[in-house]
């Protein structure tokens, strides 16, 4: 083979990788960057940045990455405590090629998980807004246990609870109308953490407190009597 056809190669094989190099240097100082913002908007609003924070919430997550939490920001929004957290978990997929070689890739999935205390102690409930497969079970199946028994509703969310029988008292008629009008978010509740999980990661710590608003409007109207 040609000399210069090596050294060509060589040096085509070292641009990339210097590249490579700049790139992951980059990223690493814009995530530092990122982390700091979130540390002086906690300082100076009278939040505390927790990193890598004991919590359960992994449990309730995607993927159940015991180590996923990468960090917490909490304190007070509507007299209620509240936090909001990062949440990683990673995937692996092996894919052959025609020659009968293998190929292995990762990808890391980012969330944002919102969480706001609620009074009392609650068994586990959720409510999510169908898919088009929920949607078709429930037209070959039928409703569940945890049905409402509101048509309109019941066509559009599924709910997911540890005890069915107690769903209709927890879901009052201003919950349901707010669900309805396309003014609540999926939410999960146990025991005192109602939780919404989001994709993504935290890049505008001033908006984080009003992020908050339809979150406590859920849990405000969890507690009223109904």
């Amino acid at each position: 083979m040609d000399s210069s056809v090596i050294v060509a190669g060589i040096t085509c094989i070292g641009v990339v990788l210097a590249l490579v190099i700049v790139v992951v240097a980059v990223g690493a100082r814009r995530e530092r960057q990122r982390r700091e913002l979130l540390q002086v908007w906690a300082v100076r609003s009278h939040w505390q940045y927790v990193p890598r924070p004991p919590n359960e919430w992994w449990r309730r997550l995607p993927g159940r990455n015991a180590r996923g939490v990468t960090l917490a920001l909490s304190g007070q929004v509507g007299g209620r405590p509240v936090s909001v957290g990062e949440y990683r978990y990673t995937t692996t997929s092996t894919t052959s090629g025609a020659d009968g070689t293998t190929s292995t890739s990762s990808q890391t999935h980012h969330f944002v998980v919102w969480v706001v205390r609620i009074r009392g102690s609650w068994p586990a409930l959720s409510v999510h807004r169908r898919g088009a497969m929920s949607r078709f079970g429930r037209t070959l199946f039928g409703d569940r246990a945890t049905a409402l028994g509101h048509e309109a509703f019941d066509s559009a969310f599924r709910i997911s609870a540890d005890r069915p029988e107690m769903v209709r008292t927890v879901f009052g008629q201003a919950l349901v109308a707010e669900h309805l009008a396309g003014w609540l978010p999926d939410w999960s509740l146990h025991g005192d953490e109602l939780m919404v999980v989001e994709t993504g990661r935290l890049t505008e710590p001033d908006a984080i407190p009003a992020r908050f608003g339809p979150l406590v409007r859920i849990a405000e109207l969890l507690e009223a009597p109904h």
